[in-house]
Parts: structure tokens; sequence; C-alpha cells
């Protein structure tokens, strides 16, 4: 979920959850002030009932004859009155003429009439709004509150929210397209507020220490290899000739044999570090449109007699093999590195299997399970003398760098599948 989303969601909910309380509140205080006006009328007719009673004879048997709608009259004895306490009740009454029972607010009391001595059961009542129908509509209204201010809230905080991280997401933006090869800082987006600004100024300082990090290591790999290239091979010729002059000396050239492997396993590694460096630093500018089926047809060329070596049939299938825009060196060396995989894990009598289509490639060899990364870099490296370890590292390099998939499975067989449909 996007921060601005995230945000707006947690406003909106305490929103609701602060309305939803206010609306309860104020729905009580409504009916507790509705009620109040009520009981204040009901109060002054009985004051103004008990008044006219006391004062003018035969009022109450008058009322009584006439039967008015809102007073109930009912005689009653001193012990009655005197235990019935005064209060005020909200009941249903039927309403003859409307057929129905309405809410009304109701006042009961007790008195005494000061000309005739007797005691009397007043209820005086009055219409009231319906707390069901007060309910219903004022949730209609206040639900129409909610969401036209929840809508209101949502597109303002949007607006106010994504306005105010724009330069967070442009620099998020900026960030996914840096490369600390390319050695050029990105463009830090303007901005006034303080934290956005510090943020910039944290990851320019961040930025600049591993550019420079990068270009020392990248000079010191770069250097090293170049140096150790020359001892190398003034090594493994002296080696050579040690072992030409010291040829009838089967000890001797044994020995001389096992440290001239070690230094020519040293030399195929340091290539390759040479080439992975100058790979990852991208100094392989020159790109065309490459045939891949002829970089194929080259590469199994070059490895037919050790393919026949190891008695091992290589099968292709599929004619159509697309080009891609790719400096063809490494074309070859991708490939190279991928068919000599192939071969070196393989079975004795063994099989590849390459397999070329408009969205892929495949090659497939027979061979034991390896359950390992077969990408990182030396993991093979222990199990093979005569391996750098850096082959499918050198694969992987290139794939990346001209943003190809390569995967690798095993099913039965050793499975790498490369997706040059970008």
């Amino acid at each position: 979920m996007k921060l601005v989303n995230h945000l707006i969601l947690r406003i909106t909910l305490f929103f609701a959850i602060v309305m939803i309380f206010w609306s309860a509140i104020y729905f009580f205080l409504q009916m507790k002030e509705i009620h109040d006006g009520n009981d204040e009328g009901l109060t002054n007719l009985k004051q103004e009932f008990i008044a006219k009673a006391n004062k003018i004879p035969e009022f109450i048997e008058k009322l009584e004859k006439n039967a008015p709608l809102n007073i109930i009259i009912k005689e009653i004895d001193f012990e009655e009155a005197e235990t019935l306490v005064e209060h005020f009740t909200t009941q249903q009454i039927y309403f003859a003429t409307e057929l129905e029972e309405e809410e009304v607010r109701m006042l009961t009391t007790a008195f005494r009439c000061e000309l005739t001595g007797k005691y009397y059961l007043l209820q005086f009542f009055t219409s009231t709004v319906e707390s069901d129908d007060l309910m219903k509509n004022m949730l209609y209204l206040l639900l129409g509150l909610w969401i036209t201010l929840s809508l209101t809230i949502f597109i303002i905080s949007k607006i106010i929210i994504s306005k105010a991280n724009k330069p967070f997401y442009k620099l998020l933006d900026e960030l996914k397209k840096f490369r600390i090869d390319n050695r050029q800082m990105i463009d830090f987006p303007k901005t006034n507020v303080n934290e956005y600004a510090q943020l910039n100024k944290s990851i320019k300082e961040l930025l600049e220490r591993n550019i420079d990090i990068f270009n020392e290591q990248k000079i010191f790999i770069e250097n090293t290899t170049h140096e150790l290239q020359t001892p190398l091979a003034t090594i493994i010729a002296k080696m050579e000739m040690l072992i030409e002059k010291h040829q009838n000396d089967k000890k001797y050239t044994k020995e001389i044999a096992g440290v001239l492997n070690i230094l020519n396993r040293m030399k195929r590694l340091n290539s390759n570090l040479l080439l992975l460096s100058k790979i990852k630093n991208n100094q392989f500018p020159e790109t065309s449109p490459v045939n891949l089926r002829e970089i194929l047809d080259s590469v199994i060329a070059d490895f037919e007699d050790l393919a026949a070596y190891k008695e091992i049939s290589i099968e292709k299938e599929g004619n159509y093999c697309p080009k891609l825009q790719i400096n063809k060196d490494l074309a070859y060396i991708l490939f190279s590195n991928l068919i000599k995989n192939a071969i070196a894990h393989n079975h004795q009598k063994g099989k590849i299997i390459i397999c070329c289509s408009s969205d892929y490639i495949t090659i497939a060899n027979s061979g034991n399970e390896v359950p390992v990364n077969v990408f990182i870099r030396y993991q093979n490296a222990a199990t093979d003398k005569k391996s750098s370890g850096l082959g499918l590292s050198i694969v992987k390099s290139i794939a990346d760098l001209y943003q190809l998939k390569i995967t690798y499975s095993y099913n039965e067989m050793h499975i790498f599948r490369i997706d040059v449909k970008r």
C-alpha cells in the first residue's frame, strides 16, 4: 500500500470513530432537550390545572365529563396519594383518530383539591417526537454528513499529502534509476520540508561515499589483475622450462606439474576477475545486432573435441534464434561459459540439448543435482580444481548488463534458460 493511501485510511478511520461517538452524544443530548421542553410544558399545565381546580367549583367534574384528550383524572384515596411520587415517563397511547399508538411524554402526579378535600390521580401527556423516527431521520442526516465529510477529507488529504510527498516519490524514482557504475549523481528534488531536505543530504553523502569506494575498488582490481598477469606468465613459462629440462625425472616433473596446474588456475582466476570487473564497469559499450544462432554454432564447434572426449552428444532443437543488441564478444563469452559448464558437469556419454525460440534459449545437460545457488561466485570451485568458480557468475553479470533474465532449474537435467524477449 502506498504511503499516501495508508495515511488517508488512518485519518478517515479515526475521523469515522470520532463521528460515531459525537453522533451518539448529539442524539442523546437532543432527546434530553426535547424531553426537558415537554416536561416543562407538562409542569406548567399541571400548575394551571391545580390553580383552577382550587378556585373554580365543579372544575374537576366538568373536565371528567368533557374527557379532555390530554388529561386523565382519577379519584384515589389518601394512602395511594401519599405514596405516589411525581414522575415523568415516555409511553405509547392509542389514539382512535390516528388508529395507531403514538409516543407521548406523560406527567403522573397526585393532588388534593382544597374545595372538596378529595385526592386525585392526575396524568398529563403531550405528543412528542417519536424516538424511532427521530433516530432514523438523524441517522440519515448524519450518514449524509459522514459521507460528505469523509469524501471531502479523503480528496483534500490526498491532494495535500500527495503534493507534500512529491519530493519523496521523485527521490524514489531517481534512486531506482541510479547505477553505481555510471558514477553519476542523481538529481535531488528541491523541497521546503526540513525532513525531506535532510533525507536528500543524507542520501547524497551516502551515494558519494559508495561511488568513491566503488571507484577505488575498481581501480584496485584492475591494477592488481594487470600486475599479476606478467609475474604469473613468467612463473608459468619458467615452470614449463623446468619440466622440459628435467623431463627424465618423473617425480620431479610430477611435483612441478602440480605447481603449474595451480599457477594456471590462478591465471584463469585472475583473467576472469578482470573480465568480471570490466563487465560490472560496463567497459564493453560497443553493441550490434548479433545472431545468437551463429554464436551458438561457433561455440559448439569450439567445444566439439572436448565433448567428443567425454562422449557427450549435443542436440539442437528449434530453427529460429533471435538477433540481440549486444556486444559480440560478451555474447560469445556468455554461451561459451554455459556450454563449457554443461560439459564439465556432465556424465560420461551424457547429452546436451540446446533449444532456441523467439522468446528464450535453453541449455540443458545431464548430470547429478547440485543443491547450490549456481550463480554465486566460487560456489562450484571447491568441487572442481580446474574451475575458477567464476564462469556462471560472469554469465549472470552479462545477462544483468543487457537486462536478460537467466534462471536455473533441475528436472532430471540441469537447465539454464535465458529469456531474450524483454
